[in-house]
């Protein structure tokens, strides 16, 4: 970004196009579905992973000229923040294709990835989107910490201090931040990797919650990473903005968290896709972020393994793959829940699809979040293995992929199978899955391997 650049961010800020935010949804709803027809952007249901870089490049174009069109919403004055073309351009070609997370010998050099790229994806996990109780946080992100091809730990969120209620700017914000903070920290340095990048904590809702978290000796480093969210669609505020001036103080990597909604302002999948990409712009001109969590979500069913979402990843990893340089993270949001079969097939759609389609992997976010303590480290061991099995596949392979294992779990988009807590399918002495679930998981994961997926890939 460019030197004292948030000082004309403020300045557009206050001084750009005055809006309701209503007139601002219409307007981007409008140019959307003006853009989607203008570049013949389609979504072809028998084809979910395309392998056509003339669709990925209109996507990308589409969404350059969205953003540039409509600017981005900020919500606390009301006003359009506006850039040219050129500036966009500009800051998109200065932003970093690569990042350190974590120090030591547990440090990891995360990447920009290319379309069917054989670079390994860097595996995030924690429970992503999915509330803890107090009592099996520590246990949750101890059980993911520990496992060998987790690069990453997602603090994770705890909605209560002491059984009270956390609510947003109170006391107990700062409270429940530096208190999920520290058990973060506790979490990798059991594992053993004390070291580990831990990326945010969830509770916080606030810029003072978040920085709350701020402790290099027991809370997060210099070497962590905090979120800075999108409100859906292109919106910022003056607290999203203040966190950014506050980590550039620190040191601290900045994480562009955006949740776009297929069947919100977007409206289907192409729409979906053209403004997800355009929140990505937002990240790198707003937040100049160190890397972009792309966190989408189906408006109904809470989950981005459905067919629509499936084409969404897709399309929009290959657009950002070939027309940017930035770290972009994909979010598997998925309905299902722990010790069920259905949440490994949708963690497997998830991985393939992201992985070849040039994203690094964060997942899973259980049960659409709906069930507290339902997600546990053994689905992001199953990620990993999985993402790291398709590297040397294409884009028509996983296309194949998700039209095989799509009908195996799809009847429960509608009904989910929303598994066990976490006690339920690990042991809570040892931190080890038990025998039922471990027992689930291999023979997925052999049936994966006996249609063809060939584990065991550096």
């Amino acid at each position: 970004m460019q030197s004292n650049w948030l000082i004309e961010i403020m300045k557009r800020a206050q001084t750009g196009p005055f809006m309701k935010e209503n007139e601002f949804d219409l307007l981007l709803a409008k140019r959307i579905k003006a853009l989607v027809k203008q570049y013949g952007i389609q979504y072809d249901p028998n084809n979910l992973v395309p392998a056509d870089d003339g669709l990925a490049d209109r996507v990308f174009q589409a969404a350059l000229d969205l953003f540039v069109d409509v600017g981005v919403y900020c919500q606390t004055t009301e006003r359009c923040i506006r850039f040219s073309r050129d500036e966009v351009l500009a800051l998109v070609a200065q932003a970093r294709s690569e990042i350190v997370l974590g120090t030591g010998k547990d440090a990891v050099v995360m990447r920009h990835r290319g379309v069917e790229d054989p670079q390994r994806a860097v595996m995030h996990s924690g429970p992503t989107g999915t509330p803890c109780t107090e009592r099996y946080h520590p246990l949750i992100l101890l059980s993911c910490a520990q496992e060998p091809l987790v690069d990453c730990l997602g603090a994770g969120s705890v909605s209560t201090y002491f059984g009270a209620k956390i609510l947003p700017g109170s006391p107990l914000e700062i409270l429940g931040s530096r208190r999920d903070a520290g058990v973060a920290r506790e979490a990798v340095r059991m594992a053993g990797r004390p070291g580990m990048h831990i990326n945010d904590v969830a509770v916080s809702l606030t810029c003072a919650g978040k920085m709350a978290a701020l402790d290099p000796a027991a809370g997060l480093r210099p070497s962590d990473g905090f979120l800075v969210s999108q409100m859906v669609e292109l919106k910022t505020d003056f607290d999203q903005l203040s966190r950014v001036a506050a980590l550039y103080n620190y040191g601290g990597v900045i994480v562009d968290l955006m949740t776009p909604l297929i069947g919100g302002v977007g409206g289907a999948a192409p729409g979906t896709a053209v403004v997800s990409v355009a929140d990505h712009l937002l990240g790198v001109v707003l937040y100049d972020a160190d890397y972009h969590m792309f966190s989408l979500t189906h408006l109904h069913y809470v989950n981005n393994t459905d067919p629509l979402g499936i084409w969404v990843q897709a399309v929009v990893g290959q657009a950002l793959a070939r027309n940017t340089p930035i770290v972009a993270l994909n979010d598997i949001y998925v309905v299902s829940g722990p010790g069920t079969k259905e949440l490994l097939y949708e963690c497997a759609v998830g991985a393939i699809v992201g992985t070849v389609c040039g994203f690094n992997m964060q997942g899973a976010g259980t049960t659409g979040g709906f069930r507290a303590d339902h997600t546990t480290g053994l689905e992001a061991r199953f990620i990993a293995e999985v993402s790291r099995a398709s590297l040397s596949l294409s884009r028509a392979d996983a296309a194949g992929w998700a039209q095989a294992l799509l009908p195996r779990y799809q009847e429960t988009l509608t009904n989910p199978n929303r598994g066990k807590p976490f006690p339920e399918v690990y042991d809570v002495e040892t931190v080890q899955p038990k025998e039922e679930w471990l027992a689930m998981y291999h023979a997925v994961k052999d049936e994966l391997a006996g249609l063809g997926l060939k584990f065991g890939n550096p």
